[in-house]
């Protein structure tokens, strides 16, 4: 009717074909999301907010002060 005995190769490639292409695609999607769960769970401490961070207060002896005491 159809001929399907003629195209049962190329029907059954071209099914296996999708087939692969939308697991690959499945894959590569759930690598993105878990990659990006990845960097939501980091919070405050990914690389994209560093430069929002707040400044530090560091224990460091202030530049007027590292040459030791003064002499008056």
């Amino acid at each position: 009717m159809l001929g399907l005995d003629h195209y049962a190769p190329f029907l059954l490639s071209a099914l296996g074909f999708t087939v692969v292409v939308l697991v690959g695609y499945a894959l590569y999607l759930r690598s993105r999301l878990s990659g990006l769960r990845r960097r939501r769970s980091a919070g405050d401490y990914s690389g994209r907010n560093v430069s929002a961070a707040a400044p530090r207060v560091t224990t460091a002896q202030a530049a007027s002060s590292a040459n030791g005491p003064s002499a008056s």
